[in-house]
């Protein structure tokens, strides 16, 4: 998984709730919960299969082209002059070299995946649809921060603010009021 970190502000005051500029007010408040995000290891493969399958394509086309000789493709004859096809001593440098960034890139990509932070979800339910407030790795500070939004529930004059750097995992999407960007990916 890839995340974008920032920092956001948690506070009750008032009997409202802000994550950063977002109010929610506490007796609209059913139900708060932890979530845990494990990275997927199915997801991952599926996620770079498809630059394996670009990659293994690449490397049919540049064993195509390295053969001495004649390479016969169902009826299409690529000609040679003196034992190398015209292009190869062009192409045959360019295509390794994208194929060994290619797989450094795929290779990092998967490995920053595996090794990837648990994230721990903070989830705020409403009358209407569950919201996730924020992501982090941080467990401990999660619950609490649930247990004090609980308390401030029952505790009409509790106050109390959290700093805590959230972790953004996946799609950005805002689809209500003017401020509608719809799907953001990123």
């Amino acid at each position: 998984m890839f995340y974008r970190r920032n920092t956001i502000s948690i506070s009750v005051s008032r009997r409202v709730l802000w994550v950063d500029s977002e109010a929610y007010p506490l007796q609209n408040i059913a139900r708060v919960m932890r979530k845990t995000l494990k990275p997927s290891f199915a997801k991952i493969l599926k996620l770079v299969g498809r630059w394996f399958l670009v990659m293994y394509v690449l490397l049919i086309g540049y064993a195509l082209f390295a053969t001495e000789g004649q390479v016969d493709l169902n009826g299409f004859t690529l000609y040679s002059t003196e034992g190398e096809s015209a292009v190869a001593p062009y192409i045959r440098p360019a295509v390794l070299l994208f194929l060994a960034a290619l797989l450094v890139a795929v290779l990092i990509r998967v490995f920053l995946a595996i090794t990837g932070y648990t994230l721990y979800q903070l989830s705020i339910e409403t009358a209407g649809t569950p919201y996730a407030v924020l992501a982090s790795p941080k467990k401990e500070l999660v619950s609490q921060i649930s247990h004090s939004i609980m308390e401030a529930i029952d505790n009409p004059e509790a106050e109390f603010q959290f700093q805590v750097e959230n972790f953004h995992v996946g799609d950005s999407i805002t689809q209500f009021g003017n401020a509608n960007t719809g799907k953001v990916t990123g």
